[in-house]
């Protein structure tokens, strides 16, 4: 929360007109290369406030799947697919908002 805030007061004048969001599966605990060691939950958590905070501002997200290398292929897979569930229901939250 700490660094989405700060993010939004530095672009408080000049909102930008697209983010593009590199969803990255390295960070996740059972990947050989990343190192933050996040629990599956806790990168669902990440889509979430990146895909919410962009959606409160009405600006458009361009998603790219990145990274992944668990020494778990299903894993990653896990991953990869909870991201994309999350801008799924991002997208429709977006689609309802519309007047």
């Amino acid at each position: 929360d700490v660094a989405l805030d700060a993010l939004w007061r530095h672009h408080a004048d000049a909102l930008p007109g697209l983010i593009f969001y590199l969803a990255g599966a390295d960070p996740h605990e059972g990947d050989r290369l990343g190192r933050l060691k996040l629990t599956t939950g806790g990168l669902a958590e990440r889509d979430r406030r990146v895909l919410a905070a962009a959606r409160e501002r009405r600006i458009p997200v361009a998603l790219s799947m990145a990274g992944g290398y668990g020494r778990v292929v299903d894993d990653t897979v896990q991953v990869h697919l909870g991201t994309i569930r999350a801008a799924l229901d991002s997208w429709r939250q977006w689609n309802n908002a519309v007047p």
